[in-house]
């Protein structure tokens, strides 16, 4: 299966390597059930159906006074409406009489309407003197009042099955009075380095390589629901190779491994896929990333990343983030975040490959995308030095200076100079 020297036979296309391996891949159904305050960043399991109207009752929507509208369909500044002050209504201490013909109640911003009152005036529009209020303005019916229902209504579905919840759902959720919500189980994930050259231990010893990839893994997938267990670094040997993949794929959802993924003769774990399960994708049109493997090990999928740290970064983005969407259960597309800016040199690439350029986001005037020249996919300072990726898909060949682009992100701030 191995392609001449270190190069393959054939590479193939990213998406289609991607979305041919996505046919394989299987939600966990495994359903658990958590409170609101564990809520956020876990994937639901079922539509979230509100039990209750919001607002239960009609509220002011402004500090003003309640009426009934067609009392001051006549008010103006020339020629107001006078009303008999009944009462006050606020959050704490509702008016709870009916509203008559002629009066009016005060009413606080979010305190119940009293019933027949259809209206708010507002405060700036009204003249509260001896008992009475004068109206200057007239208001339309329901005008300045949040009604029963007009958030939410009973029946309707508030966040759909498969939906990641973030902080800005559970302002919604917590006000349908639903105390647990039944969400799918997290991914377990295995992580494992290949390499006998590679160490954990600080200071490097001469001659070996510090393993970077399981840190940035397991700290790149804190916004998905995953379990990772780390199975450590693992020789260059074939039956630890097999041990180490079939104990992690025994234990968990999804296996990640670093490293032997290429064509040379040191590079193992194609060989130990090939025996043990069957290779689905090797060797994907990616600059840099080339040697993904993606494969099944007893119907469970698995990842094999090159070894170099640009291109596990890059290729986290490419494969490892949709895999993990659909084994979640996350309903809908990943979407980096974005940004568009001018590139301040030209940028080459080679028709056939897709290539992620390291580049750098700089506000001035505008935005411009500088490209982080640094050859290798195993030049770990570029990553700090980037702020994102320009990427440049397999038919195109590269971008002008001058041109407009389109980068995906990882940093939420850019420098201003």
């Amino acid at each position: 299966m191995k392609g001449l020297g270190r190069g393959f036979k054939r590479l193939t296309r990213v998406e289609d390597g991607l979305n041919k391996f996505l046919m394989y891949i299987k939600t966990v159904e495994d359903v658990e059930t958590v409170s609101l305050n564990q809520l956020t960043g876990r994937v639901l399991a079922e539509d979230i159906v509100s039990p209750v109207d919001v607002p239960n009752f009609n509220r002011s929507a402004m500090d003003g006074y309640a009426v009934i509208s067609s009392d001051v369909v006549s008010a103006s500044m020339d020629n107001p409406v006078r009303l008999r002050l009944v009462g006050r209504s606020t959050t704490s201490n509702p008016y709870e009489g009916d509203l008559r013909s002629g009066e009016a109640v005060k009413v606080d911003t979010g305190a119940i309407i009293p019933r027949n009152a259809d209206a708010v005036v507002m405060l700036e529009y009204a003249g509260e003197s001896g008992g009475y209020v004068d109206i200057y303005m007239n208001v339309g019916r329901y005008e300045n009042v949040s009604l029963k229902g007009e958030d939410i209504k009973k029946g309707d579905v508030v966040a759909p099955r498969g939906r990641l919840v973030t902080p800005h759902d559970l302002m919604a959720l917590s006000s349908l009075n639903i105390d647990e919500f039944k969400v799918y189980r997290k991914v377990r994930i295995g992580i494992m380095a290949f390499g006998s050259e590679l160490v954990d231990s600080h200071p490097t010893p001469e001659g070996k390589v510090r393993e970077v990839n399981r840190l940035f893994i397991t700290n790149a997938l804190t916004d998905y629901p995953v379990i990772c267990r780390d199975y450590g670094i693992i020789d260059d040997n074939l039956d630890d190779i097999r041990d180490a993949i079939l104990k992690s794929i025994s234990e968990n959802d999804l296996t990640i491994s670093f490293g032997g993924t290429s064509l040379g003769e040191g590079d193992l774990v194609r060989d130990v896929v090939d025996d043990i399960g069957q290779t689905i994708v090797h060797g994907v049109a990616l600059q840099p990333s080339k040697p993904v493997l993606l494969a099944l090990v007893k119907d469970k999928p698995y990842i094999g990343l090159p070894g170099y740290p640009v291109a596990v970064a890059i290729s986290t983005e490419v494969f490892v983030y949709p895999v993990l969407s659909r084994l979640a259960g996350i309903k809908g597309i990943y979407i980096p975040r974005r940004l568009k800016g001018v590139l301040t040199r030209r940028v080459p690439s080679k028709i056939g490959l897709k290539h992620f350029v390291r580049v750098r986001a700089v506000a001035r005037d505008q935005v411009y995308i500088e490209p982080v020249y640094a050859s290798g996919a195993g030049v770990t300072s570029s990553l700090t030095l980037a702020d994102g990726y320009l990427v440049i898909d397999e038919d195109r060949e590269g971008y002008g200076e001058g041109e407009y682009v389109d980068v995906m992100l990882y940093r939420r701030f850019i420098d201003y100079v």
